[in-house]
C-alpha cells in the first residue's frame, strides 16, 4: 500500500515537472518543434523499459487496430494543444482548464465501455466544470501578476487547453484499450510514434520548423519528454503493487502540484476567482479518480 502511495505521488510530481519543462521548451524552440523532439526522446527512453516491465495479454485484431488509429489521431490534438497552451499561457491558468480531460475520459468510459456511474464521478465532474468555467471567465481579465492580461493571447491559450483536454479525454481511454496488446508502458511509445507519423507531415506542409533544437535548449526539451514518460512508469509500477483506487487519485494531484509550483517558484499570482477556479478544478480531478 505504501509503495502505491509513493508511486502515485511520484507520478504526480513527474507530470507536474513535465508541465513546467513543456512550457519552457515550447517557449524556447516553439511548441510543435518541442513536441516532436520531446516525444522522440521520451519514446526512445521508455521503449526498452516497456520491453522489460510490461506484460502483454492479448493479440492484435480489428478492434485493436481501430483503437490504435483513433489514439494516433487524437494524440495529435492532445499534444499539440498541450504544448501550444503551455507556450502561450501561464501554468496556473491553462493546466486547470486542461484538467477537464478527466471529465471527458470518464464520460467515454461510462458511455462507451459501460463502466458504472458513481456519485464521485458526478461530484468530480461538477467540480472540474465549475473550476474550468471560473478560470476561463476571469483569466481573460486578470493576469497572474496582478495586471491586465492580453485577451487575445489568453483566449488562444484557453482554446489550445480545451483542444488538449478533448484530445486527452479520448486518448486516455483509447490507451487503456491498447494496453493488453502493447503493454501499459508500451502504449506510450506507440502513441508517440503514431502522433509523429500523422503530425510531422502536417507540420511540414504548414512549413513549421522541425529541425533539431539548438544545443543550449536540448536539456529542457529532453526533460519535457523524460518527465512526461517517467510519470507513466511510476503509475504502472504503483498499479502493479497496490490498488488502482489508491494510486489513481494521487496521480491526479499533478495539476495541483503544477499550480503550486507556478505560485511558489514562478511567481504566478492568479487573483480572486481564477485561483478559486484552479483549486476547485484540481479537487475535481482527484474526486473523479476516487
Amino acid at each position: 500500500m505504501l509503495f502505491g502511495v509513493i508511486m502515485g505521488l511520484a507520478a504526480s510530481a513527474s507530470w507536474a515537472g513535465a508541465n513546467v519543462f513543456i512550457s519552457r521548451a515550447s517557449r524556447a524552440v516553439g511548441p510543435f518543434r518541442a513536441v516532436v523532439w520531446a516525444q522522440i526522446v521520451g519514446g526512445v527512453a521508455l521503449a526498452p523499459i516497456a520491453l522489460v516491465l510490461d506484460h502483454r495479454t492479448a493479440g492484435v485484431d480489428q478492434t485493436v487496430i481501430a483503437w490504435a488509429a483513433l489514439a494516433g489521431s487524437v494524440s495529435v490534438l492532445a499534444y499539440a494543444g498541450l504544448f501550444l497552451a503551455l507556450e502561450r499561457g501561464p501554468l496556473s491558468v491553462v493546466v486547470p482548464v486542461m484538467s477537464a480531460w478527466s471529465v471527458i475520459a470518464a464520460g467515454v468510459s461510462i458511455g462507451v465501455f459501460g463502466e458504472t456511474l458513481r456519485r464521485t464521478h458526478l461530484l468530480g465532474a461538477g467540480l472540474v466544470v465549475a473550476g474550468v468555467l471560473l478560470v476561463s471567465r476571469f483569466s481573460q481579465t486578470d493576469a497572474p501578476g496582478g495586471g491586465r492580461s492580453d485577451p487575445r493571447r489568453v483566449r488562444g491559450a484557453l482554446l489550445a487547453s480545451v483542444g488538449g483536454a478533448l484530445g486527452f479525454g479520448v486518448l486516455i481511454p483509447a490507451i487503456d484499450r491498447l494496453a493488453p496488446v502493447a503493454g501499459r508502458l508500451g502504449t506510450i511509445p506507440l502513441v508517440f510514434l503514431m502522433d509523429l507519423t500523422i503530425g510531422v507531415p502536417l507540420a511540414l506542409v504548414a512549413r513549421v520548423d522541425l529541425s533539431p533544437p539548438p544545443r543550449r535548449t536540448w536539456l529542457v526539451v529532453a526533460a519535457a519528454g523524460l518527465f512526461e514518460t517517467t510519470g507513466f512508469v511510476w503509475i504502472s509500477l504503483g498499479a502493479a503493487r497496490a490498488p488502482v483506487a489508491i494510486v489513481a487519485p494521487l496521480a491526479g494531484l499533478a495539476s495541483a502540484f503544477t499550480v503550486l509550483f507556478a505560485w511558489i517558484v514562478l511567481g504566478e499570482r492568479p487573483v480572486g476567482l481564477v485561483l478559486l477556479g484552479a483549486a476547485v478544478a484540481c479537487a475535481g480531478v482527484v474526486t473523479l479518480a476516487l
